[in-house]
């Protein structure tokens, strides 16, 4: 019965393993009971979710055990524009960023087994990064004036990077151990837009086909009249890649102070993506009857392969805790990721040519800068409820103003945690509850005026999550 609750738990955990806007699209939230205290855990380390936290963890925890953690996400994102069209109707609520279903499942499982009284083995299958985002409040069909202004910039994405995460923990001495992981990490990824923006794009594709559908006319100016007359368009593009991941950890624990320091690193991935793209048009625009014989929105952009690159960032953790007081662990971590490397998102097409209207390339610059996170916990050890805890960070967004969007409509933010265990036997149960507010940030970039991204954004999110324990050998007390 306890391996199956086990299965059913892995099972729930990893059906849809994404969240709508961590730092940019980093998953900090992982692990129930690391949670509780605010995602302070790097010197803790003492449940199986060490392999994601720090996994020199393991190589102190005694006995078999296996974790699951299912949490559930309600992201409450708001956007009001202060760049738009003429005539644009505004929500008075604004536009939401509601993602459905509005419950977002984010898991994880984990499992560890002592070899001998030095190497301990792990293995842990969690999501560092996923993105969920999605500002379509409109049908194709609707008029233009009430859909989602910002929708040329992208109005839904989705990501999801899975570790398969093998790891080994050695004890260098009583007090000390390292660790290293090797993982399979495999990445999805979906990307939606409106294309051929009379105001950015569309001019651009009037420039390449002015010659084609007006060869009598200036091409400056019927590059202007194209770009009026082309209709709306919907550009999809879903991609995935298998590439390598690599983790590290260092723990020290100082029994007289009972003090341990704790130092864990995941290295970026570059995602060498590859899958499809697709293109769709609305019907009964003026542009189509001056096209040449024969040829149709449609086969201008054909629907194709492609490909490109998506490089998710290394983190690098150093945390401290103490537990020599009144049965209570008080934990600080720093972490920084460094989202420095995701300068932009290049996506190439197998069809581009001079007869089609997809480029050769289309790089999408986003020019990230790195991030940090400041977290402090407590975790209160009780008698009938096994133990208490509370935890607060602070995440500074790595997200620059002039890439803020319905893509990423990130912002610094305060997140405060309550968390609670209890054993039964072979059983911890835990809970937790986290409130996300994040700060208010208004953008006014000049550059993206013509996309219609410029405004308010004004985000709030509530997490909760349970978790479970189980040794199946029955529990052994952790030195």
């Amino acid at each position: 019965m306890r391996l199956r609750t086990a299965t059913v738990l892995l099972i729930c955990s990893l059906s849809g393993a994404q969240w709508a806007h961590g730092s940019a699209f980093a998953i900090n939230e992982l692990g129930v009971r690391a949670m509780g205290m605010g995602g302070a855990f790097a010197a803790t380390a003492d449940d199986a979710s060490a392999i994601f936290y720090n996994p020199a963890g393991i190589a102190f925890q005694k006995g078999n055990q296996m974790e699951s953690d299912l949490m559930a996400v309600i992201g409450l994102f708001r956007f009001f524009p202060s760049d738009q069209p003429t005539g644009q109707i505004v929500p008075s609520n604004g536009f939401s960023g509601l993602v459905k279903p509005h419950f977002i499942p984010v898991g994880g499982m984990y499992m560890t087994h002592p070899l001998t009284p030095k190497f301990t083995l792990g293995f842990g299958v969690f999501v560092p990064f996923g993105l969920a985002s999605n500002f379509e409040n409109f049908h194709d069909g609707d008029p233009a004036i009430t859909k989602y202004p910002g929708r040329y910039a992208g109005d839904r994405a989705a990501l999801q990077e899975y570790w398969f995460q093998p790891t080994v923990a050695y004890r260098l001495s009583e007090n000390s151990s390292i660790s290293v992981g090797i993982a399979f990490v495999h990445t999805h990824i979906f990307l939606q837009q409106s294309i051929l923006n009379p105001l950015t794009d569309g001019k651009d594709f009037g420039k390449a086909f002015a010659s084609t559908i007006f060869p009598n006319i200036d091409p400056t100016l019927a590059a202007a009249s194209i770009a009026r007359l082309l209709p709306e368009g919907r550009s999809r593009a879903a991609a995935t890649a298998n590439s390598p991941g690599f983790a590290a950890g260092y723990m020290y624990k100082h029994p007289g102070s009972k003090t341990n320091i704790g130092l864990s690193w995941r290295s970026a991935v570059a995602n060498h993506l590859h899958g499809d793209a697709a293109f769709a048009f609305l019907p009964g625009a003026a542009l189509p009857q001056f096209l040449p014989s024969g040829t149709t929105m449609n086969t201008l952009f054909p629907n194709q392969k492609i490909s490109g690159t998506f490089t998710t960032p290394a983190t690098y953790t150093m945390g401290i805790s103490n537990s020599a007081f009144h049965n209570t662990t008080v934990e600080a971590d720093f972490e920084v990721q460094d989202f420095h490397r995701f300068k932009d998102f290049p996506i190439n097409f197998s069809q581009a040519s001079k007869d089609t209207g997809t480029p050769a390339e289309q790089r999408l610059i986003f020019n990230f800068s790195n991030s940090y996170i400041f977290k402090l916990g407590l975790e209160k050890r009780l008698q009938k409820i096994t133990a208490v805890r509370v935890g607060y960070s602070y995440d500074h967004s790595p997200v620059p103003d002039e890439s803020v969007s319905a893509l990423f409509p990130d912002s610094n933010r305060n997140s405060f945690t309550f968390g609670l265990s209890q054993v039964r036997g072979n059983l911890e149960f835990s809970a937790y509850y986290q409130a996300m507010f994040f700060m208010d940030r208004v953008t006014n970039v000049a550059a993206n005026a013509n996309q219609f991204t410029n405004g308010d954004y004004s985000n709030f999110a509530h997490l909760a999550g349970l978790g479970l324990r189980i040794f199946p050998g029955g529990r052994v007390a952790t030195k």
